[in-house]
């Protein structure tokens, strides 16, 4: 059974002027729309747990949390030209944060996989907020993928964290980025906000190669998309061999989407999901946490179902032909290989 978290507490964390893309919408949308899937059968509804602020400061500062709390007293205004809060978001944030912390210990117990359905976002804000010189918090408050992977990380466990969102993960990055237990492979649109995640960065002393970027051009679809599952993420996840696989599942990579410029359609999502459901099924890993990420127009509700869908097995996995993404991405990439395999040789020679 996939436990799919789901709260209506997160309504309270909305733009009262509907302008916002980032709305409730999103989640209300593509729980109804997954209610008429086949999937639903395979999904145990679980609730968000309270608030645990203990929860957000295994990866971010107190410092930070505790300006965010103080300005979500103000009640609803925007702390950045891109992100706001309410009198009740962080609450809601600390909620899904603590929920992020419950699901990483249950799968790796059950072995059951989860989804969160979390809002507001998490993937951008960093430590200290605005991660790498990013300008704002991107719709961001905390960063539940680096809650879900601190807590395992903290019990010995390797984990991978895979990020598709079309925006860079930023924030995750920069957290770990001296964690060489943590490999963090993340597929993004260049050109794009937050303007990061390029293949030169690789990870910060001890931890080279455990930082793999792959920061797609423009119009990039779903053959290329093909081609990254089959030729980095599963590539890196044989070498690296992690215990636990966190994924930040955004869906805005989809050709409908309105703040990027790929032309991914579900068909990739379902693929993802369906390669996660046979890592775990498999006995690959044990243990699978997904986490909402960003998606900001219709086909995000279709993506989101084709994942879920792929996720619990109830369609057949597609078959995509795979195509590069180009000749520099390649080579980009076979430089960050080298050093994740002087990393994984690094490790054996510690261990023994």
């Amino acid at each position: 059974m996939l436990k799919l978290v789901y709260d209506e507490r997160h309504r309270l964390h909305s733009d009262p002027l509907g302008t916002h893309p980032e709305g409730v919408w999103r989640v209300e949308k593509s729980l109804e729309e997954l209610r008429n899937s086949p999937a639903w059968s395979y999904i145990e509804l679980v609730k968000a747990v309270e608030p645990d602020y203990n929860a957000v400061l295994l990866v971010h500062d107190r410092v930070y949390v505790e300006w965010l709390i103080s300005e979500c007293a103000k009640g609803f205004h925007y702390i950045d030209p891109d992100t706001y809060v309410t009198q009740h978001t962080c609450d809601v944030a600390a909620s899904f944060a603590a929920t992020a912390r419950v699901s990483a210990l249950d799968t790796i117990r059950s072995r059951d996989p989860w989804f969160i359905m979390a809002r507001p976002g998490g993937h951008h804000a960093g430590r200290r907020g605005p991660a790498m010189g990013a300008p704002t918090l991107g719709f961001c408050i905390f960063d539940y993928a680096a809650v879900a992977a601190k807590t395992l990380v903290d019990l010995g466990y390797k984990v991978m964290i895979l990020d598709f969102d079309a925006h860079h993960g930023n924030g995750t990055q920069e957290i770990f980025w001296c964690e060489s237990n943590v490999l963090h492979i993340d597929i993004h649109q260049r050109y794009i906000y937050p303007g990061t995640g390029w293949l030169s960065d690789v990870g910060g002393p001890g931890a080279e190669g455990s930082k793999i970027n792959i920061p797609l051009y423009p119009g990039s679809n779903d053959n290329h998309y093909s081609w990254v599952l089959e030729n980095v993420v599963e590539r890196a996840r044989e070498l690296y061999k992690p215990d636990v696989v966190v994924v930040f599942a955004g869906f805005d990579a989809h050709k409908d989407d309105r703040l990027t410029n790929l032309q991914v359609s579900e068909l990739t999502y379902a693929l993802y999901g369906s390669y996660l459901r046979r890592l775990l099924s498999e006995g690959r890993v044990v243990g699978l946490v997904s986490i909402l990420g960003g998606g900001y127009g219709q086909g995000m509700i279709k993506s989101f179902r084709a994942f879920i869908e792929g996720l619990v097995g109830v369609i057949e996995e597609p078959v995509i032909t795979p195509k590069s993404p180009g000749k520099d991405i390649e080579e980009g990439l076979e430089l960050v290989f080298n050093m994740l395999k002087e990393l994984v040789l690094h490790r054996i020679r510690k261990d023994t």
